[in-house]
């Protein structure tokens, strides 16, 4: 058993998974960079090294919209690591086309809430016996906006609109997060769980998605003189960070920007969409994500509850 925390950040090849990485690294922690992309993961992992001589940063392939790379990683966790402290459900999409991964779950929910779900449980039974352990999932302000039809999680009737279903993904990941959190402190476990939310961030997904790219010259010139403005991924990354190493944070929190309309500024607490914190809704949705990721933890389904 070793001293050296280790941590997992899942989409750490860029932007706030990116940061979080580094700032791990710096602080001494082992930091295990889960990514869907290998060359970029390496590519960053190199980075991290460059900066911080001394990192002890390792790779491992994770694509979260698919749930057998969330079983896959686990088993190289479970070959290669085989300890964990902090987990850090960080990867996600963002206002995507309608699309769904392998077995039909429509992508924006597959990405952002059922894979960090599914790797939650896969990887809780190698948190530290000794130490306290953290899970951060990532939420969003879009999150205020969204709903959450247990009937139609995966968009088969409704009309699709991919701003609502980046909005009601991200209702499911604080729900998630408050569930989680109370199933542990049930569970007597020395774990918490707690969300953290960036603000609006310059971020390579903002820049990358197809549907938030500007169409004209106007909107071209617009997004490049605010991008000058708007907070970096080094600065959004400071909730994040903060929920899942201060010591005066608690299981159960949703962490976020204190500015003007929590855009920006130091970490804080963050207003909750009341559904997220809904406890019965909350636990429909854990059931539904159960089923439909066909992962059973800190349920009555579960022999280790």
């Amino acid at each position: 058993m070793t001293s050296r925390r280790t941590v997992v950040v899942t989409g750490a090849n860029s932007g706030i998974g990116y940061q979080t990485a580094l700032y791990f690294a710096r602080a001494g922690a082992h930091v295990e960079m889960a990514c869907r992309n290998m060359a970029k993961a390496d590519q960053a992992a190199r980075a991290i090294r460059e900066e911080v001589p001394d990192a002890s940063t390792t790779t491992l392939p994770l694509d979260v919209s698919e749930l057998r790379s969330v079983h896959e990683f686990a088993r190289l966790f479970d070959e290669q690591v085989g300890e964990l402290d902090v987990l850090i459900n960080n990867a996600g999409v963002a206002a995507l086309p309608l699309a769904r991964n392998s077995v039909g779950h429509e992508l924006q929910f597959a990405t952002n809430h059922l894979g960090g779900f599914a790797l939650t449980g896969a990887l809780l039974p190698y948190f530290a016996k000794d130490r306290k352990g953290r899970i951060v999932n990532l939420g969003s302000l879009a999150h205020r906006f969204g709903k959450l039809d247990l009937d139609d999680l995966n968009w088969q009737t409704a009309r699709y609109d991919h701003w609502k279903a980046y909005a009601n993904s991200k209702v499911a990941v604080l729900s998630h997060a408050l569930e989680l959190n109370r199933r542990l402190r049930k569970a007597g476990s020395n774990v918490s769980a707690l969300a953290a939310h960036p603000g609006f961030a310059n971020t390579e997904m903002n820049q990358k998605s197809e549907l938030l790219r500007p169409k004209t010259a106007f909107k071209r010139w617009y997004t490049k003189h605010m991008a000058k403005v708007i907070p970096s991924a080094a600065l959004a990354a400071r909730s994040v960070i903060r929920a899942a190493t201060a010591d005066d944070v608690r299981g159960g929190e949703y962490i976020g920007p204190s500015g003007l309309f929590e855009l920006g500024g130091s970490p804080g607490k963050a207003r909750v969409n009341p559904l997220a914190a809904d406890i019965q809704l909350a636990a429909r949705l854990w059931a539904a994500s159960e089923t439909l990721a066909d992962v059973r933890y800190l349920s009555a389904h579960d022999p280790r509850a």
